[in-house]
C-alpha cells in the first residue's frame, strides 16, 4: 500500500472516531446517532468533508478509515452491548455519507489548488 494510502487511512480514522469522541461535548448524548435532527449526518459530511481536504485519495481508504474509527471507537471507549453487530452494519451505510463528504472535500481543495496555481 502506498504512504498516501496509509495516511488518508489515518487521517479518516481519526476524523470519524472525533464524530464520537466529540458528540457527549456538543450534545449531551453518548452516540451520534441519537441525536435528534440530522448531527449525525451533518458530522460525518463535514469530518470527511475536512478528510478529503487534508488527504484526498484514495477514497477507498476514506470508506475503510472511517469503519476503522468509528467501529473502533465505540469497542474502546463505549460500553458496547448485543447490538453492536447491527451497530456495525449500519455504519457501513454510514461510511458510505462520509465518504461522499470527503470525495466533496477532495474536490474542493483540487479546485482551491488549481485557481492558486502558478501560470504556466
Amino acid at each position: 500500500m502506498k504512504s498516501s494510502s496509509w495516511i488518508t487511512l489515518l487521517v479518516s480514522t481519526l476524523t470519524s472516531a472525533s464524530v464520537w469522541a466529540l458528540t457527549p461535548l456538543l450534545t449531551n448524548r453518548q452516540e451520534p446517532w441519537d441525536v435528534e435532527d440530522n448531527f449525525y449526518i451533518a458530522a460525518l459530511l463535514i469530518a470527511g468533508a475536512i478528510a478529503g481536504a487534508i488527504a484526498p485519495k484514495p477514497l477507498w481508504a476514506h470508506y475503510l478509515g472511517s469503519f476503522v474509527g468509528q467501529l473502533g471507537y465505540e469497542l474502546i471507549f463505549l460500553r458496547v452491548g448485543p447490538l453492536v453487530l447491527i451497530g456495525a452494519v449500519l455504519l457501513l451505510g454510514y461510511c458510505a455519507l462520509y465518504s461522499v463528504g470527503a470525495a466533496l472535500g477532495g474536490f474542493i481543495r483540487k479546485q482551491i489548488m488549481k485557481r492558486f496555481a502558478p501560470s504556466s
